[in-house]
């Protein structure tokens, strides 16, 4: 059958006990039946397309998305009507009142929304190419099953093996038939050469329960998220381990992480996570992963963007999400989560502050503890290198306070790289100390610690979380610009470390640490802060603005 015409039929009526008005009721953002209509009207290889039906309304939706229309006869608007009759009808009455004839008839059915135009025409070009009489598309559901004879259960198999070496069970999926004109008749559609089409599984979905409307709906808002991201001894893994809980939360999507491959602590960490991952070496390699991987939305947490670079995803028409960005890139992102800095001019694409910060799921599931009278335990940990060495400071003041001195933990980061130095200064100081380096969970610590000393990262927000008071000592001019550490917050920030005196310091413990009340002040001010739904506004405001970005872009 060498370039035959062909009649698709989408049999649509209005009633539906299962899910009511289910054809016309929006999926994903439209109704129903407009998935089936969109895809048989993009074919290269149908060339008219009607929807059958005995309701007014699936009749407007159908027009308004640019099918043709015909009504059913009463006699066949049943519940127990086959389809048989309904697409002899059809065929038989646009052939009658139109004047055209076809070759073969293709029934869709709007209950497979996730089928594809190319599937569709892939099944057409199968069937014109094998020239059967009716080709139906399946898909393979081979599974260990049993059936009853003579009252008892017994298997449907031979042997009991994994499912994967069990015989091809295909099942029809429902959603394409196609059919040899001659083959088509008021009793039937199957002539006597049958074909099968195996569809993949994803567009197997044929929605007959609110089940599968759900299952429909979540894969019809499955995106492809592409997760750029590094992590090493100097930066630390604090953007690596965002991004895996940012993962974590986008279970409904297809994830696919990029690092550097000169970074190893980042990629192993996501290797270990059992996450996709490319590696790259340049900006180039980049490219051509993002050219395979065609991803609707690309996620940057690697500090400062370069215009170009953005723009360039951009022009793929992806959406672009930077965090912690405060570089050319973005003024050009589609979206920029900084919850660390504060914006100075106000702009709609930009959001900051603790409402956006992504607090570990650690930290989430723990409540803080009440606070002891007197500071028993203190907690210094300032993270990745130490790049001023604050903890040897620190240990060196505490050491020197009179009275006693309180039980002291110290939490280094990866990159820290003076350990010997900072045992052998131990060793001579009378302190006792616990110190711990690599761990995976440090919010145990926070918690049972009655005073905190910490940088200006991250780590603010973590501590603030769990209500412990806390002295910050800023690493560097960057972190002057972090929002949340503050005094209006409970918190108590130094300023740049290497500005700051011993004897301020110092000061500053001994004021914090000989007040119960003022940390009990600080505690009440860190915990007006609900830090724990960081993470699902950030998702939040992230789907509703790709999504308004797809209205504009791909409507």
């Amino acid at each position: 059958m060498a370039s035959p015409r062909v009649l698709a039929v989408i049999p649509a009526r209005g009633g539906s006990k299962g899910i009511p008005r289910k054809n016309v009721r929006f999926l994903a953002g439209k109704p129903l039946i407009r998935y089936a209509i969109e895809h048989a009207l993009a074919s290269r290889r149908i060339d008219r397309v009607v929807v059958t039906t005995d309701d007014e309304e699936v009749a407007h939706v159908a027009q308004v998305a640019g099918a043709e229309v015909l009504m059913r006869p009463a006699e066949l608007c049943g519940d127990a009507v086959p389809l048989d009759p309904v697409i002899h009808h059809a065929m038989t009455t646009w052939e009658a009142t139109r004047g055209e004839r076809f070759d073969a008839v293709v029934t869709l059915q709007p209950t497979s929304p996730l089928l594809t135009t190319a599937t569709i025409d892939a099944a057409i070009e199968r069937f014109v190419a094998g020239g059967g009489d009716t080709l139906l598309s399946v898909i393979d559901d081979r599974h260990l099953s049993w059936t009853s004879r003579d009252g008892a259960w017994i298997p449907a198999y031979e042997r009991r093996v994994n499912r994967q070496e069990l015989p091809p069970h295909f099942r029809e999926t429902g959603g394409i038939v196609v059919a040899r004109r001659e083959c088509v008749a008021a009793g039937r559609r199957l002539g006597a050469r049958i074909d099968l089409f195996e569809v993949p599984a994803r567009e197997s979905v044929d929605i007959d329960t609110p089940m599968d409307w759900w299952l429909a709906e979540k894969l019809l808002n499955h995106r492809r998220i592409l997760l750029r991201v590094d992590g090493s001894e100097l930066i630390g893994l604090g953007h690596v381990y965002r991004m895996l809980m940012l993962a974590a939360r986008l279970i409904d999507h297809e994830v696919l992480f990029v690092c550097r491959e000169d970074h190893r602590l980042g990629s192993d960490l996501v290797r270990q996570s059992f996450y996709p991952l490319r590696t790259i070496g340049d900006d180039a390699e980049f490219a051509r992963i993002v050219a395979e991987f065609a991803p609707h939305i690309v996620v940057n947490d690697i500090l400062d963007t370069e215009a170009d670079f953005v723009a360039g995803l951009k022009a793929r028409g992806i959406f672009v999400v930077n965090f912690e960005d405060l570089g050319p890139g973005s003024r050009v992102a589609d979206l920029v989560v900084n919850a660390l800095y504060e914006e100075s001019f106000p702009s709609e694409h930009v959001v900051w502050g603790p409402a956006y910060f992504d607090l570990r799921d650690e930290f989430v599931i723990l409540e803080p503890r009440p606070l002891r009278p007197a500071v028993e335990e203190v907690l210094v940990t300032f993270g990745g290198t130490d790049a001023n060495d604050y903890t040897a400071r620190v240990l060196a003041l505490l050491a020197r306070l009179p009275g006693p001195a309180p039980r002291v933990t110290v939490v280094l980061g990866l990159g820290y790289g003076r350990l010997d130095a900072l045992t052998a200064l131990l060793a001579g100081l009378p302190l006792q100390v616990e110190l711990l380096q690599n761990i995976k969970t440090i919010s145990r610590y926070m918690q049972r610690a009655d005073l905190v000393f910490t940088s200006a990262g991250r780590t603010v927000y973590e501590v603030a979380s769990l209500g412990t008071p806390m002295i910050v000592l800023a690493q560097n001019n960057r972190e002057l610009h972090h929002v949340f550490a503050r005094s209006e917050n409970g918190i108590v920030n130094l300023g740049l470390g290497t500005a700051v005196t011993d004897a301020e310091i110092t000061a500053a413990y001994q004021g914090l640490a000989g007040d119960a009340a003022m940390r009990e002040q600080c505690r009440t001010l860190m915990r007006r802060h609900d830090l724990r739904r960081g993470m699902t506004n950030i998702l939040t405001l992230l789907f509703s603005r790709y999504e308004a970005f797809r209205a504009v872009e791909h409507p």
